[in-house]
């Protein structure tokens, strides 16, 4: 009679558990279309705010986002975030849109988790790295994020073109020498920035590069090349001069005390 009675209680367990089974596939399925349509909308609303979701400048794509579709973005990226369901392999592109819509509000270490998830299953993609590193860059959590960005434009770098144009070029190199300024690795640091700037053509790469070096000779106490560069970024760029002496402040405030403003 024991015997028995187990038995039954069992084949009831066993029935719970394929009810069970059952509610989870049906449920799961819910899932999946709730974020195929979400996203959907989130493609349709990255088209309608015209942001290329496949370039690599995104600092630009996301600057030029309007309010409206920030909100929009942001409010259709968190509720994907929320849905319990566990990404299907080869979702990489919904992976990248859902990070340009969080970069777009801000939300950059999201972003990054986003791009990280895509570099997981495409392992040779430059753009990619580079863009996880932006996004990691712009985390500002501390040390962890800061390798991390680090790591991802070495990454990119394993994998540049040949054909690569130079500005684009400088770009990369520039970046990895600020993010090493940023760890205080500052003769690797200045070696980056003054390859990067062998590349640089643009205004802004020019520009970038010669704010680093100002900050990376501030930093070590050098007067006089800071001196130097910073009159050559300020005849080019008075708002980005400003902006260094704002962050010497930060970045080395004996070297402010010592020798002024230059």
């Amino acid at each position: 009679e024991k015997e028995d009675v187990l038995q039954k209680r069992l084949d009831a367990f066993d029935e719970e558990l394929k009810r069970t089974e059952k509610w989870a596939d049906r449920n799961k399925e819910e899932l999946i279309k709730e974020r195929d349509k979400l996203k959907q909308k989130l493609e349709r609303t990255l088209a309608e705010a015209n942001v290329d979701t496949n370039s690599f400048d995104l600092l630009n794509e996301v600057q030029r986002i309007n309010s409206e579709f920030k909100a929009t973005l942001s409010e259709i990226s968190s509720k994907i975030e929320s849905l319990e369901i566990i990404p299907e392999e080869n979702s990489y592109e919904l992976n990248i849109s859902m990070a340009k819509a969080f970069a777009s509000n801000g939300k950059w270490f999201k972003a990054a988790t986003q791009y990280d998830l895509v570099t997981r299953e495409i392992s040779n993609n430059w753009e990619l790295y580079f863009n996880k590193g932006v996004a990691f860059a712009n985390s500002r959590r501390g040390w962890e994020t800061n390798l991390k960005a680090l790591q991802s434009y070495a990454d990119a770098i394993v994998y540049l073109p040949n054909d690569l144009k130079g500005d684009m070029k400088a770009r990369l190199f520039i970046y990895k020498g600020a993010m090493l300024k940023r760890l205080n690795r500052l003769d690797e640091s200045e070696n980056y920035v003054k390859l990067g700037m062998k590349y640089a053509k643009s205004n802004y790469e020019i520009n970038d590069g010669l704010y680093n070096l100002a900050c990376i000779h501030a930093m070590k106490n050098n007067v006089e090349n800071f001196t130097n560069i910073s009159k050559k970024l300020k005849s080019r760029d008075p708002r980005k001069h400003k902006y260094l002496l704002e962050r010497i402040r930060v970045l080395a405030p004996e070297f402010k005390v010592k020798n002024g403003e230059q």
